[in-house]
């Protein structure tokens, strides 16, 4: 526990979404081996549900996902929100409006994170309150895809705001308003139980704790 504290050895294994690896982890792990230089981080990178299933089957002790209370299988911990959002080709010849109401989503090709992701949960979940059945043409898992997709005007996607910023800025994605809603993510930190976790991630957790209180 000593060489813990000091930053001497250790080993943290933590699962994520692609959307928390990109907007979430990058900020975490260089504050985590700033006071921590000495521990090896190991990072797992799938669907939200791959990654919960992670940390059921013990190969990860902790995971940076979708923030369940209503799932008792693990502890979580708030720790922000994400706006969700739809986006087509800048000149799109498909959706030349920058709004669209959530029934016409039936009538436009989507590209969509596949089964298992959190942000195609939460869509899925938003559509349904209007009875709307997507036409979903291409699914992936892969944002830097769907991103090229969606530039090439294959149909719209929807991602994390944080994930198209860029690609706003340089004018090769419009970002969509639906009408009726503003759909976001929130997402949190994940384990199993404390007692069984590793001085590592311990250290984890008291970090983000500490950041929450600043």
């Amino acid at each position: 526990m000593e060489d813990i504290s000091k930053g001497k050895s250790g080993e943290l294994r933590i699962g994520c979404s692609e959307t928390a690896a990109i907007d979430v982890m990058p900020k975490l792990i260089t504050a985590f081996q700033s006071h921590y230089p000495g521990i090896k981080v190991i990072v797992d990178r799938g669907t939200t549900s791959e990654m919960v299933k992670s940390v059921l089957d013990h190969k990860n002790e902790l995971v940076v996902a979708r923030y369940r209370p209503d799932d008792k299988r693990l502890k979580m911990r708030l720790m922000g929100r994400k706006k969700i959002s739809f986006i087509a080709s800048y000149k799109s010849a498909r959706l030349p409006r920058d709004r669209i109401s959530v029934a016409a989503l039936n009538k436009v090709p989507l590209i969509a994170p596949i089964e298992g992701s959190a942000t195609r949960e939460i869509i899925d979940e938003e559509l349904k309150k209007f009875k709307v059945s997507p036409r979903v043409v291409i699914e992936t898992a892969s944002i830097a895809l769907t991103k090229k997709l969606v530039q090439q005007d294959e149909g719209i996607g929807f991602l994390c705001r944080d994930e198209i910023a860029d690609e706003l800025l340089k004018k090769r994605l419009r970002e969509i308003r639906l009408l009726e809603c503003s759909p976001y993510i929130e997402y949190g930190i994940g384990y199993l139980t404390r007692k069984n976790l590793s001085e590592a991630s311990l250290a984890f957790l008291r970090m983000i704790d500490r950041s929450k209180s600043e």
